[in-house]
């Protein structure tokens, strides 16, 4: 008896029997947000439009390595009062970190042992998608990942002398 259940419970959720919303809803076409006609560009594959709001878009931007238009989506939710001042600051923030070349952090912290200068170019945006990406092509998996720390520890490590 306890089989035949689980057995019916799990067709009911394969064949969708089991949602909250009408035949109609569920198959009529999705609306097109404000934010997606802005840009011009329809959502790319794989790329949930359901639910979609600005800070899912900025979101969707910055993952994509799109800073550019995502500093201007922020500016412009921040005006229209869609994004909250410091949920903007902290989007803001983000970008600027992501956008930081290692050769951008301070000259005594270039100077570290083994430090893989053949990086210096490449942003920690670049940097994280090789290394989760598996593209150890430039340089090895443990200079990359001592590069990403570089640029996101530089202030603590100033403070600290430079210590690594």
């Amino acid at each position: 008896m306890y089989v035949r259940l689980i057995l019916t419970v799990g067709f009911l959720i394969a064949s969708g029997a089991c949602t909250h919303a009408s035949r109609e809803v569920r198959d009529a076409p999705q609306a097109r947000s404000a934010t997606w006609d802005a840009y011009g560009d329809e959502p790319e594959e794989g790329v949930r439009t359901k639910g979609n709001t600005v800070a899912t878009r900025i979101h969707a931007l910055i993952a994509q390595g799109r800073f550019a238009e995502a500093e201007a989506l922020i500016a412009e939710a921040s005006a229209g009062g869609l994004l909250s001042q410091p949920h903007a600051t902290r989007l803001l923030n983000d970008i600027a970190r992501l956008n930081t070349r290692l050769g951008d952090i301070p000259a005594s912290l270039q100077r570290a042992k083994d430090f893989p200068s053949q990086l210096r170019e490449y942003t920690l945006y670049q940097i994280e998608k090789m290394l989760s990406g598996k593209d150890f092509s430039i340089a090895t998996q443990a200079q990359l990942k001592m590069a990403k720390k570089l640029i996101l520890e530089a202030p603590r490590l100033m403070e600290k002398g430079g210590d690594l």
